[in-house]
């Protein structure tokens, strides 16, 4: 299984790395916008997103995903990972098309599941 995880912050970074790498391969884009061309050359089979980035945030980042001609990337699963408890921007982010809203500190066997949960719903799409 192949993770895209999309942050700016090169602790967060490491800290899902490392804390997935036994479950996933995985490759980290720095934002929003180089998550988006990742996803058009790559196969990816979940995506972590942060919202507060550089050049294009997590939400825009979603829904330019969602509106991607390459079906896959119109139902891969985007699980947002982020320190933004704001109700209004979670709000934003599933209008755009995320699949989850996790608020770190993150709870690795919360993130496993909402994962796992959400892969499985989305294989029956294909």
């Amino acid at each position: 299984m192949k993770l895209l995880v999309v942050d700016d912050n090169p602790i967060n970074q490491k800290f899902l790395f490392y804390s997935l790498k036994k479950h996933f391969d995985i490759e980290i884009a720095n934002n929003g916008l180089e998550a988006v061309n990742m996803l058009e050359d790559n196969h990816f089979d979940v995506v972590l997103m942060d919202l507060s980035m550089p050049f294009m945030d997590g939400a825009e980042a979603t829904l330019v995903i969602r509106e991607s001609v390459n079906h896959r990337n119109r139902h891969i699963p985007i699980i947002f990972v982020t320190t933004n408890d704001f109700e209004h921007e979670r709000i934003r982010c599933m209008q755009n098309g995320a699949d989850d809203y996790l608020i770190k500190p993150i709870d690795i066997e919360q993130l496993l599941k909402s994962i796992d949960f959400h892969i499985k719903e989305k294989q029956e799409i294909f």
